[in-house]
């Protein structure tokens, strides 16, 4: 059984993910438009192994781990 390492967090929905593939992957299905209906300051990512809290940006028009994914 694989062990689960976030809980990511995105506009009062939560989901548990395996590993960041899996985080980033469910990013990609989230349209940026919700930001403005519903504002980015409840979306974050918990790694439930190292006990710490990200928060999810958008940067060019995506969502993005600040602190784990490089802004290009």
């Amino acid at each position: 059984m694989a062990t689960m390492r976030y809980r990511l967090v995105m506009f009062g929905f939560s989901a548990i993910c395996e590993d960041i593939e899996e985080v980033r992957m469910r990013l990609r299905g989230i349209p940026p438009a919700r930001v403005g209906y519903e504002g980015i300051d409840q979306c974050y990512l918990i790694d439930l192994r190292e006990h710490k809290q990200y928060a999810i940006i958008l940067h060019n028009n995506r969502f993005i781990v600040d602190g784990l994914d490089e802004q290009e």
